[in-house]
């Protein structure tokens, strides 16, 4: 294994409830469902457990629906913040076993362990079960593990033997283990893709190479042509080390008045998300991590950050969270005389497999695309997207 790639795909099993599971060890004796209280009807689930999961329960199903299927569950919102607190504590723990290290979402994380791997017996499962133990161990909550020698099948593996388990693909048999999933195992296939495909008679992965370059250039896209690649057993990507903050964006502004209007502060922050997320359009990113801090009218800071599971550079996905943030934050009742966004761990088209890569293209983002075209054209404040001035 000296010359060979060996990279971790770290999955957090059922993150969020096991989460609540852990501060509430009550919760483990029957379904647990977050996302909404029974009488959230027009909620949807965020994360069942897997009492849930095996009753039919699925993220993003409506609540009322997992409601008919197991009206004996726990329904719960969620505890902010909870998420993102143990999200840290398991990417500390994944760092003390190797430094190249990243982080993808706020449930999972890629680990290089070629170079350390002498330091665990050259055991790469051995490696898996240390990791997976002390997470399971110090926190309470469990994952899967996936391992080969590139990004796209150690994700592939670490979904195989869910939950508390560990999936590793030898070198040189990734053509074998794949050829038998279906397609939308693959990382970043979509529904419309997936659709595509079965139009073809692209059911499972092996099925991918009754085609060469050309016809999936013309009849998929572009991009498509990748899942050649991963039909045949080639994968190439690699994982960029982790740095704290290593990338991020903000923006800030400062009042000629201090203030403690509300509504006044909210089209502000508002102005301020459309700003920074246009500039991750831009340059091709996408940030989970959101925080607004404010300077009061005495000087002192203060700020607040929320981390979303996904990844996104829209608007509409970050807006309802800065404006609780921003209520926390002006809670204290003091004058504010600055507010600011930061955007951070950012990642870019450039860094590797992205989730978004064969996904459906949704309304909004074809509209914010639209958008930014005009205010670059013109200028900024040409247009806004369902807000006054």
């Amino acid at each position: 294994m000296a010359n060979t790639k060996a990279i971790f795909h770290v999955d957090m099993d059922a993150f969020f409830a096991s989460c609540e599971e852990a501060i509430n060890p009550a919760l483990r004796d029957k379904p647990l469902i977050v996302g909404g209280t029974k009488d959230d009807i027009r909620g949807i689930v965020a994360c069942p457990n897997y009492l849930a999961r095996a009753k039919g329960v699925r993220t993003a199903m409506p609540l009322s629906m997992a409601k008919k299927l197991v009206p004996d569950a726990n329904f719960i919102r969620g505890t902010r913040g909870l998420y993102s607190e143990y999200s840290g504590k398991v990417r500390d723990i994944l760092l003390k076993y190797s430094p190249v290290m990243e982080p993808v979402s706020i449930d999972e994380a890629f680990m290089d362990v070629t170079q350390v791997l002498h330091l665990f017996k050259g055991d790469l499962v051995y490696l898996a079960n240390l990791i997976k133990n002390e997470i399971k161990s110090t926190l309470s909550i469990t994952c899967s593990i996936g391992i080969s020698r590139g990004k796209i099948f150690s994700k592939i593996a670490s979904k195989y033997n869910k939950p508390d388990g560990v999936t590793y693909i030898k070198p040189g048999d990734e053509k074998k283990f794949v050829a038998n999933l279906p397609v939308e195992l693959i990382p970043g296939v979509g529904k419309s893709t997936q659709a595509k495909l079965k139009r073809y008679g692209i059911i499972l992965i092996k099925d991918i190479l009754k085609f060469n370059r050309g016809f999936y250039e013309k009849e998929i896209g572009q991009y498509s042509v990748s899942l050649l690649d991963i039909a045949n057993g080639i994968d190439k990507s690699t994982v960029n080390a982790f740095e704290d903050d290593r990338k991020s964006l903000s923006k800030e502004r400062t009042f000629k008045f201090d203030t403690t209007d509300y509504d006044f502060l909210l089209k502000q922050l508002y102005s301020l998300l459309e700003r920074c997320c246009m500039n991750l359009r831009s340059e091709g990113g996408k940030s989970k991590t959101i925080t607004v801090k404010v300077k009061y009218h005495d000087f002192t800071i203060n700020q607040r950050s929320y981390s979303h599971k996904r990844y996104s550079n829209l608007e509409i996905d970050f807006e309802s969270d800065a404006n609780f943030l921003l209520k926390e934050l002006i809670s204290t009742g003091k004058p504010v005389r600055l507010i600011g966004i930061k955007f951070s761990e950012i990642i870019f088209e450039s860094d590797g497999i992205q989730e978004s890569l064969f996904s459906d293209t949704s309304k909004f983002e074809k509209v914010t695309g639209t958008l930014d075209e005009l205010r670059k054209k013109y200028n900024f404040d040409i247009i806004k997207f369902g807000k006054g001035k």
